[in-house]
């Protein structure tokens, strides 16, 4: 029973809890409001007069403008669990002393308690959302904000439908002491959703001042288009709010003649009200964010203010009152107020409790305090259908700057989504337009050229060419005579960037330089410039090309030659380099095919080179087809290619020519899905001829990740073979998740869909629910929301049996291996018989996973030495070890074939201090201890055990061993080549950060 009310509440197995303390909270907070506001404004209306009103939110405005500016800066000095309960135990105190001076005749109290009544109400609305937003993301608030709204409005049900009995049994005073019991519970509530659910923060409270905080919420503000437009929204909210809501006051006024009659009402008809609300809130509103986003849910807002209006124009009267502010209401806290209150979870968690206490302390109490200057002038000036007439005109004003909220809301997705996925270096030259035109910054750069340092000249040089400054070309020319050869070849590199014509001559005279980069970048610069080449400058250039020691320089000749208009010569030279035998010369000349004509160019040797057994030129190769605008079959061949950088390669060479590429990419498609990954790079997003089978692909590719999926969550992870197996079909579901998000990326927004596949990579919760919305919100309507179900979705475990039993017949022949192996380790012996046919196929993989579950049933003997193990037994080894715990199955079997196996003795030295390190080592069994000479006696460094790893740093560094490795007790050990482990250092990023992670964890352990 709970779990069906789970799902059809859309709580998540882990949420329970959480859920049920937020909306308990949400029910008492909104019960108290519902009884305290119905009370202060009972007795206001009729013990001080309701003709005061409007002048009453002027001084409400004032009062909501400083409180929730000291709320908001406080929110960032204290920490916020203690924070929140401190402000509701002060709360509660203010309603004691209230009611406890009602018992005096002030007459004055009571526009002060109606203050400080819908004063607490402003800032306990912040405080609940604030809450929420704390324990909750993106994603979580589009599920569960509904619920809270529910909550909050269920307890205002029942908080409104006793008001009138609770006033005539007790008095309407006794509200007061009502509203502070159930404050009492709310404070309860909010330490143990503190305690359990608030991220663990410090607080450093000396990193800023009062002002400081303060001004937080409003910098973040004034530089978010949305926050902005938020912001000038509240305004007019507030604006129209109290013209609904004074009119409405008034007439309910005038239609009753003592307060228990007053205060009866509004029980009665907020208790309809928020009836009403609470039946949308759970049913429609969820359904209406699905559909139409959280911006288009806040849009019937404001078309709400434009219905009521007109019913008031209709009928000024206690009906036509009752359903203008009924619909106010509903639609207020039962849809768009949800809504309202999601778009804040696009701003950083840190800073979002203060932005959202600055949007309802600044801009809404302005509103507040406008509505009531116009209210009073209006009533003086205006007739009530000109009143009506000006709230319809706001209401479309509001209206318009809600519509352009729709981009700006998904702006500030991406822009969420880029602060949760920083990238530090960029190579573009926008990295130094933030310099361009500051003269202080580039005489600061001139005066460094003449810096003692050639590292800080060289730099200084690099700057001054991105800062586009004539000014300093006469100083990069002077520094063409540096002595430092990285120097003048950054200057002439500056030089070329400025267009300075002024230095040809110079330049030229580089061309004899001795340095051979310097040579390489003046020819690089030439073409450039503006000069008419001689005959005398072309033979140079030529005699370069030929005879130049540094083929680097020879080939910056054949680009020169072609720049300056001797294309016959450079391409005739060029041909002959294309069929050279020596790799480095038909690297170098593949490489330079995209810098010259190619009317005159021999495709052939191109083509032969897409055959080399070296990756490096089979890149080359494609990306130089690529350019030659030639052959698109032949680069789509390529995208199968084993090595990932030349099928990264031809991906993006098709990219250029989507148009003539299109269909063969699509069939491939189709056909191989071992090709999927380049071949989506491959297509240029946003056609209309690529959409329908990209839909037919993602619909095959959601029903295989939702398998993958499912698969993974029935396979118990409890021994080596089911653990790899469970975390391969997870890894191949992500594959499968990141493809479709790519998918829906080619319907329109790359880019965007990029930093989502990216930022759901990522382990932080926060960004992956942003990267979630930011795919609902700006994907392409239909299928992104069909992936973000997938997405969002719990894995279906099925028997365990049966999906080893389907696995086996993958085609994906990693998993059958793992599967094969994993039913010994599952104890499903009804799988014996399938083994024994197994072991004796023709795929070696699937013969060693079936003869290991075979061992371990029983059914055939295990070989005695450490030389039988076999490749699959060497992978489950490495598998276990941490810093290859990340790798592919395809990665492993690299390394296991690659690694030898070693058996030692206790007491055996494994290797010395001071000997040549060209070997590292994994402990797969044993212990070992690492020792070093001090003194003339050994000491224990260390003791390293199974998983660890020893004789890295000597790889590393290429530097002698700093310490001796005994063996400790009998060890077994993986030996991994130096250049094998540099090569995996390299290629495979996870690798070094377990490295990283490893030292790491070293360092601590020595300094205790």
């Amino acid at each position: 029973m709970s779990n069906r009310l789970a799902s059809l509440l859309n709580i998540r197995a882990d949420e329970g809890r959480l859920a049920f303390l937020v909306a308990v909270l949400f029910a008492c907070i909104q019960a108290g409001q519902g009884m305290g506001d119905n009370a202060a404004s009972a007795l206001f209306l009729l013990r001080f007069g309701v003709d005061f009103l409007p002048y009453m939110y002027l001084f409400l405005g004032a009062l909501t403008f400083l409180t929730t500016l000291a709320y908001s800066a406080s929110l960032g000095r204290f920490e916020k669990g203690k924070f929140f309960s401190t402000l509701i135990a002060l709360f509660i105190g203010l309603l004691i002393i209230e009611r406890a001076a009602i018992l005096f005749p002030f007459p004055s109290l009571y526009p002060i308690l109606w203050l400080t009544i819908n004063g607490m109400s402003m800032i306990l609305g912040t405080f609940i959302w604030n809450l929420a937003g704390e324990v909750c993301d993106a994603r979580q608030a589009k599920r569960l904000f509904p619920l809270f709204t529910s909550a909050g409005i269920l307890g205002g049900v029942v908080g409104n439908a006793v008001t009138g009995v609770i006033a005539r049994l007790l008095g309407t005073d006794n509200l007061l002491l009502l509203y502070a019991a159930l404050l009492g519970i709310a404070f309860y509530l909010t330490r143990v959703i503190a305690g359990g659910y608030f991220p663990k923060t410090r607080t450093f409270k000396d990193k800023s001042n009062f002002w400081e905080d303060l001004r937080a919420g409003y910098d973040f503000v004034r530089f978010s288009p949305l926050m902005k437009l938020i912001a000038y929204s509240s305004v007019l909210f507030s604006v129209l709010f109290f013209a609904v809501a004074f009119p409405f006051n008034k007439v309910v006024t005038a239609s009753f003649t003592d307060e228990a009659g007053v205060a009866g009402f509004f029980g009665f008809f907020n208790s309809v009200t928020t009836t009403s609300t609470f039946l949308v809130s759970l049913f429609l509103a969820s359904r209406i964010y699905t559909r139409l986003g959280v911006v288009n849910g806040v849009f019937l807002m404001p078309l709400t203010y434009i219905f009521s209006f007109a019913v008031f124009a209709g009928f000024y009267n206690l009906n036509g009152a009752a359903v203008a502010r009924f619909a106010q209401l509903v639609i207020l806290s039962g849809i768009a107020g949800t809504a309202w209150n999601a778009l804040f979870n696009v701003v950083p968690s840190q800073k979002r409790g203060q932005v959202l206490a600055f949007n309802n302390g600044v801009p809404s109490q302005i509103g507040v305090a406008l509505s009531g200057v116009l209210l009073i002038v209006a009533d003086r000036i205006f007739t009530v259908p000109q009143i009506l007439l000006i709230g319809a005109a706001l209401s479309f004003v509001c209206g318009a700057l809600i519509w352009q909220m729709r981009k700006a809301y998904a702006q500030a997705l991406v822009a969420a989504l880029r602060a949760g996925r920083l990238e530090v270096f960029s190579a573009d030259e926008a990295s130094f337009s933030g310099f361009q035109g500051d003269a202080a910054v580039v005489n600061v750069a001139i005066r460094s050229l003449n810096d003692s340092k050639p590292a800080t000249r060289r730099l200084a040089a690099e700057m001054l060419g991105r800062m586009e400054s004539d000014s300093a070309i006469p100083h990069l020319t002077r520094l063409l005579s540096d002595p430092e050869p990285a120097v003048r070849a950054s200057a002439v590199s500056s030089l070329g960037a400025l267009f300075a014509d002024s230095a040809v001559g110079e330049i030229i005279r580089l061309l004899d330089d001795p340095d051979e980069h310097v040579r390489e970048e003046a020819l690089t610069v030439l073409p450039k410039l503006k000069l008419t080449p001689s005959a005398e400058l072309v033979e140079k250039i030529s005699n370069l090309m030929r005879s130049d020691s540094s083929l680097s320089v020879q080939t910056q000749a054949i680009v020169a030659l072609t720049r300056l208009g001797s294309v016959e010569e450079a391409v005739s030279n060029l041909n002959l380099r294309l069929n050279s035998p020596d790799p480095p010369i038909l690297l170098s000349a593949l490489n330079t095919v995209a810098e010259i004509p190619s009317l005159s160019l021999d495709i052939q040797p191109i083509l032969n080179s897409l055959k080399s057994p070296s990756p490096t030129i089979r890149r080359a190769a494609v990306t130089a087809l690529g350019n030659l605008k030639d052959n698109p079959a032949a680069l789509v061949n390529h995208l199968t290619d084993p090595d990932e950088s030349v099928r990264q390669a031809a991906a993006d060479a098709l990219r250029k020519r989507s148009d003539e590429s299109r269909a063969l990419v699509l069939e491939l498609i189709e056909k191989d899905n071992s090709a999927v990954d380049s071949a989506l790079d491959a297509l240029a997003p946003g056609n209309p001829e690529s959409l329908a089978p990209l839909r037919n692909y993602a619909n095959r590719e959601m029903i295989r990740a939702r398998t993958l999926r499912n698969q993974s969550a029935s396979i118990p992870s409890t021994k080596h073979a089911t653990r790899f197996l469970h975390d391969c079909l997870r890894r191949n579901a992500s594959l499968c998740e990141g493809r479709l998000i790519k998918t829906v990326g080619l319907f329109g927004d790359m880019r965007t869909m990029e930093l989502v596949r990216k930022s759901m990579n990522g382990t932080n919760i926060e960004n992956r629910a942003a990267a979630l919305e930011a795919l609902d919100t700006i994907g392409e309507k239909g299928l992104a929301k069909s992936v973000v179900a997938l997405l969002e979705s719990e894995p279906q475990p099925t028997d365990p049996s049966d999906a080893i039993a389907l696995l086996l017949k993958n085609p994906d022949p990693w998993l059958r291996a793992l599967a094969i192996r994993s039913t010994s380790e599952l104890g499903f012996r009804e799988f014996i018989p399938l083994l024994q046919q197994m072991k004796s196929g023709a795929d070696p993989l699937l013969r060693e996973a079936a003869l290991g579950a075979l061992i371990q049933f029983g059914e055939e003997k295990p070989m005695d030495t450490l030389k039988t193990v076999s490749i699959m037994e060497r992978i489950l080894l490495l598998r276990e070890i941490p810093i290859f715990a990340d790798l592919s199955p395809e990665d492993l079997k690299l390394v296991a074939e690659l690694a030898r196996e070693e058996w030692h003795p206790q007491n055996t030295v494994i290797f010395r201090q001071g000997e040549e390190g060209d070997r590292m080592f994994v402990i797969v069994e044993g212990h070992l201890h690492v020792l070093r000479q001090s003194n003339g006696a050994e000491q224990v460094l260390a003791q390293r055990g199974p998983g660890d790893f020893v004789g890295e740093m000597a790889i590393i560094e290429s530097a002698p061993r700093s310490a001796t490795l005994r063996a400790q007790t009998d060890v077994r050990l993986l030996s991994i080549d130096g250049e094998t482990f540099k090569g995996i250092l390299r290629e495979r990023p996870d690798v070094s950060f377990a490295v990283l992670r490893s030292l790491s964890r070293r360092l601590r352990e020595m300094v205790g």
